[in-house]
């Protein structure tokens, strides 16, 4: 049966994954909108999907590991909150284009428009994508200590894994009650 690790991981690293394409994706849209467009607020998710895109690549290494403990956990729990306020600020951002506005149901929306609607909703994808990541890790890490609260395959390096594997499973060398190197004192020989 496979542990649970076996079945977080492949789903983790897709998260991960699709986390890091929507940072890039949002990269983009938002250099072209600092580039392109004056006083819209925009370097905020610039600076946070420069900053996810660097921070992300060592996690879709940690996700692929047997033995993730959360590494990436306290780093989620600062992206999380970060993205959400830059999702908070592109989404209070309406009015930017020239006085245009972006309304959700206006037929005739521009290129700017859209671009706009794009950052949107690749900054709240990338929001979204590092709250599943941080879930997983908790889940992760929940359930690895619940396997090793049950007894859970503990293997320590530096203990023999078999009773006595220097004899090749002969009988110990040194009976019960005797320390290895010192004989029992016996009748015939005096105690000092």
């Amino acid at each position: 049966m496979a542990t649970h690790s076996e079945i977080i991981r492949p789903i983790l690293f897709a998260v991960r994954l699709l986390l890091w394409i929507s940072a890039v994706i949002t990269l983009g849209l938002g250099a072209w909108i600092v580039d392109h467009v004056k006083g819209y607020r925009a370097v905020f998710p610039l600076v946070i999907a420069v900053l996810t895109t660097v921070f992300y690549i060592p996690s879709l290494f940690t996700a692929c590991m047997k033995t993730n403990k959360g590494y990436m956990l306290p780093l989620d729990i600062v992206f999380y909150a970060l993205w959400l306020s830059a999702f908070i600020f592109i989404a209070q951002t309406d009015n930017a284009f020239n006085e245009v506005g972006c309304a959700s149901f206006s037929w005739t929306l521009n290129n700017a428009c859209r671009r706009r609607n794009s950052i949107q909703a690749f900054t709240f994808l990338s929001f979204f994508w590092t709250l599943c990541g941080m879930c997983l890790e908790i889940l992760n890490i929940y359930l690895e200590g619940r396997y090793f609260r049950k007894g859970g395959n503990i293997i320590h390096p530096e203990k023999p894994t078999q009773p006595d594997q220097y004899n090749n499973g002969a009988a110990p060398a040194v009976s019960a009650g005797q320390t290895a190197g010192v004989t029992p004192a016996t009748a015939e020989q005096p105690q000092v």
